[in-house]
């Protein structure tokens, strides 16, 4: 079964959306800030007693499923058939800091907030979503760190593949708060923080099609692998490439565009044609939604080789690779267009 993204909606420091987004990563020149500065939740009111919240991550994650699903993509989707499935890698950790410092400081009896203790659990994103837009297929939750929005996809083809759902809303989302920022610095990560959320539609290529969607992206592999020392992690990623290029028929000389997260890409043996865009050095570092936003750049890059009527001789491949601190390595092979290749 070919696996498509057939959708994608966007929030990273460029703005709101895919347009947004495609420039910056097309002009390839680095952004100021690192939030989504035109994006903002509702103010709370302050005389009612909070029951509810809104917190700024989950608001980012509903604003763009509701963005990729517009008024009709639910349409004739039966809902027992609509999965989700979300990533992240730090949310609920700023909630639960939040409540336990309002625990230890905050007078009694009303020493914190009990809207607080749902967001505390990373699934809250996930559970506001399936209820807002009546998804009651498989909801998973899943985390890699920066290696987030790969595991998000691989997890959803999996659903796929198993006949447990027709479509799949995927993607991962971050927010930038003071925690952490802080939490990113004392663990080594010198790169400048951001914020993003990246959601797709992946489905049956003969379903998006049938719906008369555009096959935005066809993932022909993922792969994954653990190190356990920082100085194995390229040779582990090099393997996870050799395999996803198996997996998709395809050859190092295959691939036309490389978005790597970071500098990873200095071990791999790809041809000197290969284009390499680096999302990172031009929005920042979104963590759990980094790969996402990976995700999305090789697809912007696509997009304006159409424009431009100058689509990759190589044969339209782009590669996602990416290293986590933590011990995740992990590649995702797409095809994006152009023509010749393996299987066009």
């Amino acid at each position: 079964m070919s696996t498509v993204i057939s959708a994608m909606a966007l929030m990273s420091p460029a703005g709101v959306g895919a347009g947004a987004f495609g420039e910056a990563i097309r002009a390839g020149v680095p952004l100021p800030g690192g939030a989504v500065e035109d994006f903002r939740t509702d103010a709370a009111d302050p005389s009612a007693r909070p029951v509810r919240l809104v917190d700024r991550p989950s608001a980012m994650a509903l604003a763009a499923i509701g963005d990729l699903l517009g008024p009709d993509v639910l349409a004739g989707w039966p809902p027992h058939r609509r999965a989700l499935v979300l990533g992240s890698g730090a949310a609920g950790i700023d909630q639960s800091m939040t409540l336990t410092r309002d625990s230890l400081t905050r007078p009694r009896p009303d020493n914190v907030n009990p809207a607080l203790v749902p967001a505390c659990v990373m699934n809250y994103a996930s559970a506001q979503a399936a209820m807002a837009f009546d998804l009651r297929g498989p909801n998973a939750t899943v985390t890699a760190g920066a290696a987030t929005g790969l595991a998000a996809l691989r997890y959803a083809r999996r659903l796929l593949a198993s006949g447990r759902a027709d479509a799949v809303v995927c993607g991962a989302f971050e927010d930038l708060n003071g925690r952490r920022a802080a939490i990113a610095e004392a663990a080594g990560r010198a790169t400048r923080p951001a914020e993003g959320c990246g959601v797709f539609l992946v489905e049956p290529a003969d379903r998006a099609r049938s719906h008369g969607r555009p096959v935005l992206a066809e993932i022909l592999a993922l792969e994954s692998r653990v190190f356990d020392e920082p100085c194995h992690a390229p040779a582990v990623l090099d393997a996870a490439v050799r395999r996803a290029l198996r997996t998709g028929g395809a050859g190092p000389e295959n691939v036309g565009l490389l978005v790597p997260s970071g500098q990873e890409d200095a071990g791999l043996r790809l041809p000197a044609h290969t284009r390499v865009v680096r999302p990172s050095e031009i929005v920042g570092d979104a963590f759990g939604a980094a790969a996402a936003l990976q995700v999305a750049a090789a697809i912007a890059v696509r997009d304006a080789s159409r424009e431009r009527a100058s689509l990759d001789p190589a044969g339209g491949l782009a590669l996602i690779t990416t290293i986590d601190t933590d011990g995740h390595a992990a590649c995702c092979l797409l095809r994006t267009g152009g023509r010749g290749g393996p299987g066009t």
